[in-house]
């Protein structure tokens, strides 16, 4: 009779083991990567906005931020799957998509065919600022002066070259400084540069903590340079303001050039996985906007409008649920 207690007991617990790890199982959690670029930076904090307004808004995947090299190492950690999605400029994945210049030679140029859209979620400006005290007060009067442009596995620094040799600038005329846009503002600060050139989002708070400690100038990028960027750009920079009083003494509206930010993956990301995160963004777009204003302006509909690089099912799933598109 003990025994046969015992065999019963033991019986039990291995049924309730085996519930408990098959409930576990159920609820198993797949993580997601979202690849970013530096610690700090403007895509850094948006990618953490994003991972949060997923994570709060379903419970089959939990997201997370990955630092990276910048937007041109995101493309090779898609394709390599090293992270699962990841921010870049729409210029960026358009070209790449379509082998346009380096990327026609690159030795991955076929696996780029396998990038896919998810959405555009913002633009962000160009930002030109100096040091007051540096007396720059044009694109021009960089010549001379330590000027920073970007580390150069960046984006941006490729994109700085393309808009200095628009403006007639030669990299031989300056110090040309190629840290990133995380290490800049303090390095400026310290008078290692006079200013630099980068991109970011709307009111960085580094920036204005920059603006705050020593006085910043903004300067206009000239149209006639955008023109000649934008013929290499196929047209993809947009006309971008930079209201006054957004930096501390920046008292008059600055004219510049954005850049059309993007989600995107690889052909082979689950769909479900890219359904769920497309609407976890857009059904939090409001309260996204309300933290950051690399969202603004925003909605459904900008963010469907496609470029001649095909868009993945799960985003056109959703896209298409909503009437989108």
């Amino acid at each position: 009779m003990k025994k046969e207690k015992i065999v019963k007991k033991t019986n039990a617990l291995i049924i309730s083991a085996a519930f408990l790890f098959g409930a576990s199982q159920a609820h198993a959690v797949d993580q997601v990567s979202i690849g970013a670029s530096g610690s700090g930076s403007g895509p850094y904090l948006n990618a953490g906005l994003m991972a949060e307004a997923a994570n709060k808004t379903q419970k089959d995947y939990k997201f997370s931020v990955q630092t990276t090299g910048g937007y041109k190492d995101n493309l090779g950690l898609v394709l390599t799957d090293k992270v699962d999605v990841a921010l870049n400029t729409l210029i960026g994945i358009y070209d790449a998509y379509n082998q346009n210049g380096s990327y026609g030679t690159s030795p991955m140029k076929d696996d780029f065919k396998r990038l896919r859209y998810l959405f555009t979620f913002g633009a962000v400006p160009q930002n030109i600022f100096v040091r007051e005290d540096s007396g720059i007060n044009s694109l021009q009067e960089i010549k001379g002066k330590a000027f920073n442009i970007n580390k150069p596995s960046s984006f941006t620094h490729g994109m700085n070259l393309k808009m200095l040799e628009a403006a007639n600038i030669s990299t031989d005329s300056f110090k040309v400084g190629t840290v990133s846009t995380g290490q800049v503002f303090e390095q400026v600060q310290n008078k290692v540069f006079v200013g630099g050139a980068h991109v970011y989002q709307l009111g960085l708070g580094n920036a204005q903590k920059l603006s705050s400690a020593v006085k910043i100038k903004y300067l206009d990028v000239p149209q006639d340079v955008i023109d000649r960027m934008n013929k290499g750009y196929n047209g993809l920079l947009v006309p971008y303001v930079i209201p006054a009083n957004t930096y501390k003494g920046q008292n008059k509206s600055i004219n510049t050039f954005g850049l059309a930010q993007v989600m995107f993956t690889d052909e082979s990301a689950d769909e479900n996985l890219i359904y769920e995160f497309t609407k976890s963004f857009w059904s939090n777009i409001k309260n996204l906007q309300a933290k950051n204003t690399s969202f603004a302006g925003m909605s459904a509909e900008l963010g469907a409008k496609n470029y001649d690089i095909p868009m993945h099912p799960g985003a056109l799933r959703y896209f298409k649920e909503i009437g989108a598109m």
